[in-house]
């Protein structure tokens, strides 16, 4: 019992902390899930991916800079790309053969440079973008901008 001018400190409730951890993963689920949603509102829904392919297995968001890698959730870093290319497929983004990389600060909301790794192991551009979605043809750049 607390003596005389002393406070009673309430007891922790049992397991809040690991309530608090839960309410913590939820709510990164949901700012994940609304900035996800809001990379394929920019990027209309479709594979960004600038070379004529089947599509397969959906659409997914993937990182420019993978998360491991100090990347974050933000609409910023996150491109949309089909389940071929980000991950399933022989040549992905997750098996290093294909390479996204921002053109701008702006990161995705901007204009972004694709590339393919060839059979020799070296990464060769594919197509870059001036504006997000409407592509620069990379054999016809000027000799001062190459």
């Amino acid at each position: 019992m607390p003596g005389p001018g002393s406070v009673a400190v309430p007891k922790p409730i049992r397991g809040q902390r690991l309530l608090d951890k839960d309410a913590r993963a939820k709510e990164a689920k949901a700012i994940e899930a609304r900035e996800k949603k809001a990379a394929k509102r920019r990027d209309g829904g479709r594979c960004r991916w600038p070379e004529k392919h089947f599509c397969k297995g959906g659409m997914e968001s993937a990182h420019i800079r993978d998360a491991s890698l100090g990347g974050d959730m933000h609409r910023s870093n996150l491109v949309t790309l089909c389940a071929w290319l980000h991950r399933r497929g022989p040549v992905s983004i997750h098996g290093k053969q294909l390479y996204i990389e921002p053109q701008t600060a702006v990161g995705a909301d901007g204009a972004l440079a694709f590339y393919q790794q060839g059979v020799d192991g070296n990464m060769y551009l594919v197509a870059r973008e001036v504006a997000v979605g409407v592509l620069e043809k990379v054999g016809e750049r000027n000799s001062e901008g190459a």
